[in-house]
């Protein structure tokens, strides 16, 4: 009786890698599913060690529910924030296990609704979905357990959804999302600007702005009070240099030297910080780079705004710019910070395939570190896509040192141990770099973004 024989390996060679082009929406739910049950399964097996956070949310609404004023409760946040964490409590059954389980799978949900929408507004935009698919899949296993214990996925998601917005012309609810994500976590507000990309955008963004964002304020202060509402920024001033923030790049180096001078613990803002000689000064140095920042920031959305002939595109890597200079010039850096990058990013990778002479035909998952072979006439321009994926490279590979660093070396990092400099040369690594790269889309974003000449706009 002869048996059939076994396909040859090739074959499956061949099955597998024209499956990860993503020609229908079936590969990439496929490649979905594979990666996160692959996650899953993995942090099943080795422990999760980065749901601290969510245990922190449980304790605090718990005490909320046993008495404790709101104005006494996660006053790190914004007081909305408050209400949305009830959320998981209540249908948790007030238990520790359950608020975790809770809290993980409405990340995981949001995580699948993400994938949809981009897939979604890429096809119903007439571009190619499968970049911005690609990132996404691609950055939450860079990103790792972090994303579903953090709520900056909701910033993230929300900044994604402004620019997508702002694109399919709905400019109230551009300016909507980017109130609910101030409300949430403050920082998205510097993202407003960016929704302004034409005189119409400018009336109904900027209405949908301070109508929710606004609304949500008022809600706040009416619950808990003046000194609530204000609290999340008092909180933020009040803090030392973080360990993993630029600023204290150069104590950490010298602390995996010489150990015995400086000491890092564990704040009362729930932050490793570090202190000793010169980290006041730099503090200090951290302070004046926030504020020179800003003022960069500022500089370039004027710049920008005074342009007539605004794009969504140019909004959105003004979205990712703003971003970077308010990571690296910070006294903090939380691993959580990446993932307010990856909407932004995964957002412009959507609308910018809708220029057909710049896309990639091959439509391989991994096609967006490869720049399409055309760009525009003026080659010293950037095309949107080209643009688009090189800043995917590197916000992808940033991302990977930053899982790299915590939760996986983190202990290095904070206690004294023989591999100690190994971690610090990592963090060294992953600091510099994102320096490199914001330094470099800053000078990009200034010269082709918003003062760009006349010209070179028409071409």
């Amino acid at each position: 009786m002869n048996l059939p024989s076994l396909p040859r390996p090739r074959y499956w060679v061949r099955a597998v890698w024209a499956s990860l082009k993503l020609p229908t929406h079936r590969h990439a739910l496929g490649w979905w599913l594979a990666t996160r049950v692959g996650l899953f399964t993995f942090w099943t097996v080795v422990g999760f060690s980065t749901q601290g956070d969510v245990v922190y949310y449980y304790e605090s609404i718990a005490k909320l529910f046993h008495g404790t004023p709101a104005a006494q409760v996660l006053v790190e946040y914004p007081t909305p924030l408050i209400w949305l964490l009830t959320i998981p409590y209540m249908l948790g059954f007030g238990t520790q296990a359950g608020y975790v389980v809770v809290f993980m799978a409405a990340i995981a949900a949001g995580d699948a609704l993400m994938g949809y929408v981009l897939w979604r507004s890429a096809r119903q935009y007439g571009t190619n979905p499968r970049p911005a698919a690609a990132f996404w899949i691609w950055f939450v296993v860079a990103m790792g357990s972090i994303l579903y214990t953090r709520l900056d996925f909701l910033t993230a998601a929300l900044s994604a959804a402004a620019l997508i917005a702002v694109v399919r012309t709905h400019r109230f609810t551009s300016g909507a999302m980017i109130g609910v994500g101030a409300a949430i976590k403050l920082w998205p507000a510097l993202l407003w600007p960016t929704t302004l990309v034409d005189k119409r955008a400018a009336r109904q963004a900027t209405l949908g702005f301070l109508t929710v964002g606004g609304g949500l304020a008022l809600a706040s202060l009416l619950y808990a009070g003046w000194d609530r509402l204000v609290s999340p920024l008092t909180w933020q001033s009040d803090r030392g240099l973080q360990i993993e923030s630029v600023c204290a790049l150069p104590v950490m180096i010298a602390r995996a030297i010489v150990p015995s001078l400086w000491e890092v613990r564990h704040s009362k803002y729930n932050a490793f910080e570090i202190a000793g000689p010169g980290t006041v000064l730099l503090t200090h140095v951290a302070t004046g780079l926030t504020v020179a920042g800003g003022v960069v920031v500022v500089v370039l959305f004027i710049g920008w705004l005074r342009r007539p002939n605004r794009t969504p595109i140019e909004g959105g890597t003004l979205m990712i710019v703003a971003t970077l200079i308010m990571i690296i010039t910070n006294k903090t850096f939380s691993p959580q910070y990446m993932i307010w990058l990856a909407g932004p990013v995964a957002a412009l990778l959507t609308i910018s395939a809708r220029h057909p002479e710049l896309l990639d035909n091959s439509g391989h998952l991994f096609s967006w570190f490869r720049g399409p072979e055309h760009l525009t006439e003026d080659k010293r321009l950037l095309g949107p896509l080209t643009l688009a994926r090189h800043i995917a490279i590197w916000i992808v590979a940033l991302t990977i040192l930053t899982q790299v660093i915590y939760p996986t070396l983190y202990d290095l990092l904070i206690n004294e141990r023989w591999a100690t400099p190994f971690a610090v040369l990592l963090l060294a690594v992953r600091n510099v770099g994102l320096v490199y790269f914001t330094v470099r889309l800053t000078s990009l974003a200034f010269r082709s973004i918003a003062f760009r000449p006349a010209q070179a706009a028409r071409a």
